[in-house]
């Protein structure tokens, strides 16, 4: 027991002394939070094009004989071509114009004009069909990455052009709105450039456009690594390890695993509607609905032992009022009020518990016995048991894969939160018998 006691306390000691300063530089660095706050642009509409992949889709015989009798056979004709082509089909559009518009931002300069510039950008590395038009390939999850790329590069260049002072200067009398355009003229001259002297390097090799580079040699390698059983586990111990020392891990790690894993689920989404096999286990909803319950840490199950198992009254009131922002996928209130962070006693549950049914949901996918996820976008903060339901696309193994991994996490916290039970209901009493005795 000592020896376990002496083994927490230096793993506590190192996470405190060496981890924390990394963590807490890479919570600060710009690149990583433009990508998460560019990338949050799109989920408004990837959640409505879901909603609406529900309602067509619904995997109901008696639903879908309704439908067909009310509206005709043709009653779907507004799903794949129509909204999904323009919500889900250009999440890579949003994406170079979110991340350029965030990163100008943290530069403190007007982030409009660099987003107009990297989406100019982008379409410049399109090639066009025969007849002049885009194709819309890259439109959608398979030029994700690009999107990146051009959209970092460009606000770049427009925040290095302006501090150079290298713009067109108009007299105060002019109105600001209109000075903006002027001073953004050069920084839009310079990418635009740039973005034509790339597509002709990439023109005259194998690869033929810069899109196809970037999707074959950056997007789909980290794709396969991202997704793999390995690089989840690795992602899903790195958030653990970031909120443990008390810098919010979700936001560091997914600025650099959401790319990899929202590019998987259209991937999915892509197959799912071309009726062919799924390509990805691991995908955005994968995470947040099946490893994630209850928030980093996968905690729901956590706050019911609390509130309804332990003797302390503080831990029993910590747990109760957890459990409805638990439901939501919001945990601070037991991280920060129990505490989880820096707390000895809470870190080993707090690692295992999402790496254990991280490792239970991906072979229980791989060997079949739950469906891959169609590619279906919940909001976060879905309950489970109805996410469970909705990204399955009605699969009810879904579902009982989520109850599943309620209990693992469950059976992983208990015998940590009683014993920490133990020690502060032992408190509790200690001090209420003090009381009496100071009160006698």
């Amino acid at each position: 027991m000592a020896n376990n006691k002496h083994i927490m306390d230096g793993l506590t000691r190192f996470l405190e002394e060496k981890f924390l300063p990394i963590a807490a530089t890479l919570s600060q660095n710009r690149y990583l939070m433009a990508l998460r706050d560019g990338l949050v642009l799109s989920l408004p509409i990837m959640i409505v094009g879901s909603m609406v992949i529900v309602i067509a889709e619904l995997p109901l015989d008696a639903y879908q004989n309704f439908m067909v009798s009310v509206f005709g056979e043709s009653w779907k004709w507004w799903n794949w071509p129509v909204i999904n082509a323009s919500t889900m089909g250009i999440v890579a559009l949003i994406a170079v114009i979110g991340v350029s518009y965030a990163l100008a931002k943290s530069h403190d300069k007007t982030p409009l004009p660099a987003a107009a510039m990297a989406l100019s950008g982008y379409f410049i590395l399109l090639h066009q069909l025969p007849d002049g038009g885009y194709g819309t390939t890259y439109f959608a999850a398979r030029g994700l990455f690009t999107a990146m790329v051009v959209a970092v590069v460009t606000a770049e260049v427009y925040n290095f052009v302006i501090n150079k002072k290298l713009v067109i200067t108009l007299p105060e009398q002019v109105p600001p709105a209109i000075s903006a355009q002027f001073t953004a003229l050069v920084p839009a001259a310079f990418s635009t450039l740039l973005w034509v002297v790339v597509r002709y390097i990439f023109m005259q090799t194998s690869y033929v456009t810069f899109n196809d580079f970037i999707f074959q040699v950056l997007q789909t390698p980290l794709t396969a690594v991202g997704t793999g059983a390995v690089g989840t586990f690795v992602a899903v111990f790195l958030n653990s390890a970031f909120w443990f020392v008390g810098i919010h891990g979700a936001q560091i790690v997914g600025s650099v695993m959401n790319p990899i894993w929202q590019a998987a689920t259209q991937m999915n989404l892509q197959a799912y509607q071309a009726g062919t096999d799924l390509p990805y286990i691991v995908t955005a909803e994968f995470i947040n609905n099946l490893v994630y319950l209850g928030g980093s840490g996968a905690t729901l199950s956590l706050t019911f032992i609390m509130a309804f198992l332990a003797k302390s009254k503080q831990i029993q009131y910590i747990g109760r009022l957890s459990i409805a922002p638990g439901l939501f996928n919001i945990n601070e209130t037991v991280t920060f009020g129990l505490p989880i962070i820096m707390n000895p006693m809470m870190l080993i549950p707090f690692f295992v518990a999402p790496l254990g049914i991280t490792m239970l949901s991906y072979f229980a996918i791989s060997l079949g016995l739950v469906g891959r996820l169609p590619g279906l976008v919940a909001p976060w903060t879905m309950p489970a048991i109805l996410s469970g339901f909705y990204i399955g696309g009605g699969d009810v193994r879904v579902v009982l894969l989520q109850v599943v991994n309620f209990v693992v996490t469950g059976l992983i916290h208990y015998p940590f939160i009683m014993t920490w039970d133990k020690k502060k209901y032992e408190e509790e009493q200690g001090e209420a018998l003090q009381f009496k005795i100071t009160a006698h």
